[in-house]
């Protein structure tokens, strides 16, 4: 596949759309991007002095509130279409980064900004999750907009670290948020002609009993994430891609607090490390994403899924593993590549498996499990730390996450080959 190819699908009218969508996605989050890791934990680490509790409470803060956020903003989305939704999403991230400069000034101000973040992040993100089936339901298209979705967001991942470390030379780390907010504005732009190539088939979800739990007396409120996890859970597929992927971010969730205090004091660099490094891991998602693209639809399955799941614990693991910059750069490089091809299988076949009416509920209840797979250790990697080291926890995390898809692989090798074979007859 050329590279016209990669960027030109069946009709000129998807074409400009798809393009519409990746340059929305690209400004969204090479703004994020820039604002996590330097302007929330690099102004507590370094410009605060926070230890690990301190940095544990605002990813807590943070990963809790995604979880609101996609859960909120998928229940919104299938309610008001993914037009209105990209605008509120834009002015919300907007207006979080300039909060930040008002009360990103002491701890107790950081964890709030961090709050308001995360909770316009992860309505955010449900752009990048939920609007490529909006555009066509053709497999080997939805995966070439998801790789491209994902190779936006690793392009973000160079240029968003890159931008704020250079700002953290002549700036506080909280300015980096200014330039979240400019990107943000800036992609009303694109966005503002974006509209939907296909309209969902409304079903039983959106019935009056539905969106009026007192129209049905002591029934369950259907329009709620609710309705994602019946989805979820009523499918072979989606339900193992839930499992799969929830046990195996569990082991990423020590990485969020003791991320930083491993740059600091395992492998004894400043903060504008955390942006370089980064920005090496999204030159390795450019990698991973566009492998993914030029995938054959075949190998869209959940076999595949897994062992490139594998292959991310295992780039953590050489990430982390020594006190050694250049072992951590090629760790970074390897974890960002498997990750991005990560990415465009796990989605696309969540939306082949989701009718376009929930897709913003399942993908919300798909987020909410991950993120709060994510968050769970927080509670614990303080404890960790102090037994066996910031270095030593990461390096048994990211030892979980490459064994738990190897014995998933293993130890339900039959209904991987069933899901597999379905998969292949539908073709």
């Amino acid at each position: 596949m050329n590279l016209r190819q990669y960027f030109t699908y069946s009709s000129p009218q998807l074409t400009r759309q798809v393009l519409r969508l990746i340059s929305v996605r690209l400004l969204l989050y090479v703004g994020a991007m820039s604002s996590y890791f330097i302007g929330v934990m690099g102004t507590l680490t370094f410009a605060m002095g926070a230890d690990v509790v301190d940095n544990a409470v605002a990813v807590g803060l943070l990963n809790l509130l995604l979880v609101i956020g996609g859960m909120f903003g998928g229940s919104l989305l299938d309610r008001i279409g993914p037009r209105t939704y990209l605008r509120f999403c834009a002015g919300f991230l907007t207006f979080s980064g300039l909060l930040y400069q008002v009360v990103g000034t002491s701890i107790v101000g950081v964890f709030a900004g961090a709050a308001v973040f995360g909770l316009a992040w992860g309505m955010a993100d449900v752009v990048a999750r939920s609007f490529p089936p909006y555009l066509t339901d053709d497999l080997d298209e939805l995966k070439r907009i998801n790789a491209l979705v994902t190779l936006t967001g690793n392009i973000s991942i160079v240029i968003g670290p890159i931008v704020g470390g250079m700002i953290t030379l002549v700036a506080p780390t909280q300015a980096v948020f200014l330039f979240m907010s400019a990107c943000s504005a800036l992609a009303y732009v694109p966005g503002w002609g974006f509209h939907a190539l296909r309209t969902p088939a409304r079903d039983e979800l959106d019935t009056p009993e539905a969106l009026d739990p007192a129209a049905a007396p002591g029934s369950r409120p259907r329009n709620s994430i609710y309705a994602g996890f019946s989805e979820i859970f009523g499918s072979s597929v989606l339900s193992l891609l839930f499992w799969a992927t929830l046990i195996s971010f569990m082991g990423y969730g020590a990485f969020d607090p003791l991320e930083s205090l491993f740059y600091r004091d395992v492998l004894k660099v400043g903060a504008e490390w955390m942006g370089w490094l980064s920005a090496l891991s999204g030159v390795g998602g450019i990698v991973g994403a566009v492998f993914a693209g030029v995938m054959p639809p075949r190998f869209i399955n959940v076999r595949a899924l897994l062992v490139v799941l594998m292959a991310t614990g295992l780039g953590s693991f050489v990430y982390v593993s020594t006190p050694f910059v250049l072992v951590a750069a090629i760790g970074q490089f390897a974890l960002g590549a498997a990750f991005s091809a990560f990415g465009p299988i796990k989605d696309t076949l969540v939306q082949v498996h989701t009718p376009l009416d929930r897709i913003g509920r399942v993908n919300a209840a798909m987020g909410a499990g991950y993120n709060m797979a994510g968050a769970f250790p927080l509670l614990c990697a303080p404890i960790l730390a102090h037994i066996f080291g910031v270095q030593g926890t990461l390096v048994a995390a990211a030892v979980l996450v490459t064994v738990i898809p190897l014995l998933i692989l293993i130890l339900r090798k039959r209904e991987i080959d069933r899901l597999v074979e379905s998969e292949r007859v539908q073709e």
